[in-house]
């Protein structure tokens, strides 16, 4: 493959989700011309990474113990019998 005259190299860096879908967005050269062209996507290799667990799934359970609900949560207020 030999170089094209309006090659243009940007390297990236990006991380390949479980769904192996890369979505890049690019900023080119406002002098490179518009228009349909060619593009090469090279991996250079992938390093194993461990997927990081969601907020939700390290805030599940933090306050396990620390909460109550009283028994009577529900039996009606004295205070406001009038609205009811």
């Amino acid at each position: 493959m030999g170089a094209a005259t309006n090659e243009v190299v940007i390297p990236k860096q990006v991380v390949i989700p479980p769904d192996h879908r890369v979505r890049l967005e690019v900023d080119l050269p406002t002098d490179y011309p518009v228009g349909a062209t060619e593009v090469t996507l090279i991996f250079k290799g992938a390093t194993q990474t461990t997927p990081r667990p969601s907020r939700l799934a390290e805030l599940s359970g933090k306050g396990k113990g620390k909460v109550w609900i009283a028994d009577d949560f529900d039996a009606p207020v004295p205070d406001f019998a009038e609205y009811s």
